[in-house]
C-alpha cells in the first residue's frame, strides 16, 4: 500500500486494472488488490452448486425467452432489472428441489398481481393441447378482456409452443396446436396465464402438469 500526497494530475480514486486508489483519514492511499487464490478460483462447494444450479436455469430459460419477456416484464419493471434476470432470480429461488433438480411445478413463466386461470385443465389430441378453464368474469374477479397465455415445453428437446395473445378470459376455452411429431414418450410441461387487455397486468403462471406424446 502507498499514499499519494498529491501530484500534477491530481488524485484519482477508483480501480485502475489491479490498483484502487481511495481516501483514509484524510489521506490519499493507492493499493494493488490481492490476487484470486487458486482455491477461490476453483470455488466452495457450494458456490460450485449455485454455479450449477444458474447454469441450468440459464439452460432451460433460454428457449422461452420470448414468453418470459411478456411473462415478466412488469416484474423485471418493478424491479429495475430485465424480465429474464426476474424470472432467473426468482425461479433460482424458488423451483429447485431438495436435489437441486427443477421442479417444473414450483417453476413460474409469468408474474403479477391479475387473477389466475381457476379450474385450469389441459388434454391433447392429434390437433394439440386444448385448455380449458371456468369463466369467472360475472364475479368480477376476472376481466372480460383478459387474453390468455399459454405455453407448451419439453426442455429435455427444447421444443416450444407458445401463444401469448389467445382466447378472452370468457371464452373458457383455446387450443394450441401442435403440428410437429414428437417422439414417442416425449413429455411436455404446460402453463397458463391471463393477461390484461392493455398489457398492464399480469397473473401468476398456473402450471397443468405433464403431457406425454
Amino acid at each position: 500500500m502507498a499514499t499519494v500526497n498529491g501530484s500534477a494530475l491530481g488524485f484519482f480514486k477508483g480501480k485502475i486494472g489491479n490498483t484502487v486508489a481511495y481516501q483514509l483519514n484524510g489521506k490519499n492511499v493507492v493499493r494493488s488488490l490481492p490476487s484470486k487464490s487458486a482455491k477461490n478460483k476453483r470455488g466452495s462447494k457450494m458456490q460450485n452448486e449455485n454455479r450449477s444450479k444458474f447454469t441450468r436455469m440459464q439452460y432451460f430459460l433460454q428457449p422461452i425467452l420470448y414468453f418470459i419477456r411478456v411473462g415478466f416484464n412488469l416484474e423485471g419493471r418493478a424491479k429495475q432489472m430485465s424480465a429474464h434476470n426476474a424470472a432467473k432470480s426468482y425461479n433460482m429461488l424458488h423451483a429447485f428441489n431438495d436435489d437441486d433438480n427443477i421442479d417444473y411445478s414450483k417453476v413460474l413463466v409469468s408474474y403479477g398481481n391479475l387473477t389466475g386461470a381457476v379450474d385450469a385443465t389441459v388434454v391433447k389430441d392429434d390437433a394439440g393441447l386444448h385448455f380449458s378453464w371456468r369463466d369467472n368474469t360475472e364475479s368480477h374477479v376476472g376481466r372480460n378482456a383478459d387474453q390468455v397465455m399459454l405455453l407448451a415445453y419439453c426442455p429435455e428437446d427444447r421444443f416450444v409452443k407458445m401463444m401469448l395473445s389467445g382466447a378472452r378470459r370468457r371464452a373458457g376455452q383455446e387450443t394450441l396446436e401442435i403440428a410437429e411429431r414428437l417422439e414417442k414418450n416425449q413429455i411436455v410441461h404446460a402453463w397458463i396465464a391471463f393477461i390484461s387487455d392493455d398489457r398492464q397486468h399480469i397473473s401468476m403462471s398456473t402450471y397443468l402438469g405433464e403431457i406425454i406424446f
